[in-house]
């Protein structure tokens, strides 16, 4: 099963505000070296200039961290980088300059925090190379020592919080009977989906499953049977969508599929499927198509074909909550 990619693990105002308070707290210290005691610094204008220029970048992108693009946090990843490796050239051909390399971690840390792993890697990387290119402006012998132990230093933390996030991540998002995304990672692909239809004007669907009978299984022959009955669906289920398709499980028994680039017939033809791959197990489900309205009508309205198909009797797919079965192929699974 595909799920839709993600550029970040959380939300952009949540980012930019990180990521802003980041580039401020940067700018007061490159001006704070040019007020308090400090060791002696080659071209101590260069820090007045890079506060001049990182404060007005984090104080815009605090103001409108609600409003705020994905691309802004690049923007401002990339212009702390910037900043910080002018820093490094700066202090001059001395140990000081490693002081101002440590700041390359604090922002390799929130890319490794906030990012997907291999952006995450290519900010590191990013820093690294502006980091030697500095050092190489002034090169002594032993900046290769400094340049080595100050990316050792960054890197195996930014190592760390990179698989600690992704592990909680995977924790978060997915149901740990069937592994599949759960209510929140619905939510995400279900608006990555819609601004991407929005974007190129590519349909997707939705349908609300729910299985016939778990209730029935727990009762007679345990809940450990009906965790092998929701595992097995799952099993099955996943086996034969579609690249970019998505299944969550939202609930003891319900599911909600997320069909990409489909229109009515794709869509109850993917459920058809879903019926033909486990056969054994019997569901309802109600289908609809996105056309512009919000997540949470559009989540009710598949819900309410899935009412009227259990209402009907279950085993059914009904494709609008106003209309009967839209496929007579569904019609054999009433008695299955």
């Amino acid at each position: 099963m595909a799920t839709a990619p993600f550029e970040s693990l959380t939300d952009v105002p949540t980012m930019v505000s990180w990521l802003a308070m980041l580039i401020i707290a940067g700018s007061l210290a490159a001006a704070s070296v040019n007020v308090l005691p400090y060791w002696a610094i080659e071209h101590k204008s260069a820090n007045w200039l890079i506060a001049a220029v990182m404060l007005p970048v984090g104080v815009v992108m605090w103001l409108g961290r609600k409003r705020a693009p994905h691309w802004v946090i690049h923007v401002g990843l990339i212009v702390g980088v910037s900043c910080i490796t002018w820093s490094v050239w700066a202090a001059g051909p001395t140990a000081e300059s490693q002081a101002s390399a440590l700041f390359y971690g604090f922002l390799s840390a929130f890319a490794s925090a906030f990012l997907v792993r291999r952006q995450a890697v290519a900010y590191v990387t990013f820093a690294g190379l502006l980091y030697l290119g500095a050092l190489l402006t002034h090169w002594r012998e032993q900046m290769i020592t400094q340049w080595t132990m100050n990316m050792f230093a960054i890197a195996v933390p930014c190592l760390v919080i990179g698989t600690l996030v992704a592990r909680l991540r995977l924790l978060a998002l997915h149901d740990t009977l069937t592994g599949l995304p759960n209510r929140r990672l619905l939510e995400e692909t279900l608006t990555a989906r819609v601004n991407s239809a929005g974007r190129g004007g590519r349909g997707f669907a939705v349908a609300a499953v729910d299985l016939d009978g778990l209730k029935r299984v727990n009762d007679t022959e345990g809940h450990a049977a009906g965790d092998r009955l929701l595992r097995s669906a799952s099993a099955g289920w996943t086996s034969v969508l579609r690249a970019g398709d998505s299944l969550a499980r939202v609930g003891g028994d319900e599911f909600v599929l997320v069909l990409s680039d489909t229109d009515l017939a794709g869509a109850l033809e993917v459920v058809q499927r879903l019926r033909d791959a486990v056969p054994q197990v019997r569901f309802s489900a109600g289908v609809v198509c996105w056309t512009g309205q919000p997540i949470g009508e559009l989540l009710r309205r598949a819900d309410a074909g899935l009412y009227a198909a259990k209402k009907m009797g279950g085993g059914i797919t009904v494709s609008d909550p106003t209309a009967a079965w839209q496929s007579s192929t569904d019609l054999r699974h009433l008695t299955s």
